[in-house]
């Protein structure tokens, strides 16, 4: 029984290697100029981290892609606010991307504007809609073809919608409303004809910090929020689908009112932050995995706004799409210390990139 628990071991931790050096990379790009094609699909190599190009999918504006769980379709929102906004449906293989389908989310020719996040949840994909200040459902057909839009809940002029993740539990859906400076919460519905009910407010952020983006912890115990406006990074405690404030701290100093994506490190040690427009690069902070308070543990500096930014699935590389200096830019990451180093020779070369999944 021994030996066969050790080969059985030897197995896993074989495999999860095997996964970690063959990865593919979804990448979402703005095609608005007509330089960027759509959305690209290339392979990563975990070991080495050198890309190599696969397949694209002609797409409008797909700025926020995913891959599903089984890898065998994905979603991207479509952002713009012309009537023709909404989502996309792809199928995705090994070695490519396919385009399915389109459904936009303002059906009556108004509504739904700039779709900039998405999230597949229970048979459903959502979008937080910036401008439409809505989040936007539609069914997924058995085949991951998009169904019309099924309903659009509206928070009113000032809402600015911009990102949706499932709680740790699975029975809230919680989404940042920059504009009314609000974590909205939904509870999650099982086998509805919609997967959530009708939100209410979960927590309301300092004025002016403008929520953007948010990462639960790996044990459900913290949620680290990101505030696009005012630069700050917020960690709350959760519990029961209830945010209590833990700590707020100036998440980096380069006044530029463009922070944009958070994520931790595989292993919860450190937390990082994308910051744009002024000063751009990623903070890197240190998390105390008991008390779940951060503090600052370096700052990368990266190229031209990044905006999006990806870790791979064993935290040893780092990818940061930098939009206007059209480049995936491609760091090492010190699993002891937390800081990053750049491989300008690793650099991806894509018109435009606003988005980056490894998986």
């Amino acid at each position: 029984m021994r030996k066969l628990l050790l080969l059985t071991a030897l197995y896993l931790a074989a495999a999860t290697s095997l996964h970690a050096q063959n990865l593919r990379l979804l990448v979402g790009t703005y095609t608005n100029d007509g330089t960027a094609s759509g959305a690209w699909l290339f392979r990563f190599d975990g070991a080495t981290g050198v890309s190599r190009e696969l397949d694209f999918a002609a797409a409008r504006n797909p700025a926020f892609i995913i891959p599903s769980a089984d890898r065998t379709r994905a979603w991207s929102v479509s952002e713009s606010n012309d009537g023709q906004q909404g989502a996309c449906s792809y199928i995705l293989t090994p070695q490519s991307l396919e385009l399915v389908n389109t459904e936009v989310n303002c059906p009556t020719g108004s509504g739904g504007g700039n779709p900039c996040n998405i999230l597949y949840l229970n048979g459903f994909i959502l979008t937080a809609d910036y401008f439409g200040g809505t989040v936007s459902i539609f069914p997924v057909a058995a085949d991951g073809r998009l169904e019309p839009l099924r309903k659009s809940f509206y928070f009113g002029e000032k809402s600015r919608m911009h990102c949706c993740r499932l709680s740790p539990d699975g029975r809230w859906l919680f989404a940042s409303d920059l504009g009314c400076d609000a974590i909205r919460r939904f509870p999650v519905v099982a086998g509805g004809t919609l997967p959530v009910g009708e939100p209410d407010i979960a927590y309301q952020t300092t004025p002016g910090s403008g929520p953007r983006h948010f990462v639960f912890s790996a044990d459900g115990r913290f949620c680290y929020l990101l505030g696009e406006l005012g630069d700050t990074l917020t960690v709350l405690r959760y519990e029961d689908g209830t945010l209590t404030p833990v700590q707020e701290i100036k998440a980096y100093n380069g006044r530029g009112k463009g922070s944009a994506d958070i994520h931790l490190s595989p292993d919860g040690r450190f937390l990082y932050t994308s910051h744009r427009l002024r000063g751009e690069g990623i903070a890197i902070f240190a998390v105390d995995s008991q008390r779940g308070t951060v503090s600052p543990a370096g700052f990368q500096r990266t190229g031209n706004h990044p905006r999006n930014f990806t870790l791979s699935p064993d935290g040893k590389w780092l990818l940061c799409a930098c939009r206007d200096d059209n480049a995936i830019e491609v760091y090492s990451r010190d699993a002891a210390t937390g800081s990053l180093t750049l491989h300008p020779e690793r650099t991806i070369r894509v018109n435009h990139p606003v988005c980056v999944q490894l998986f």
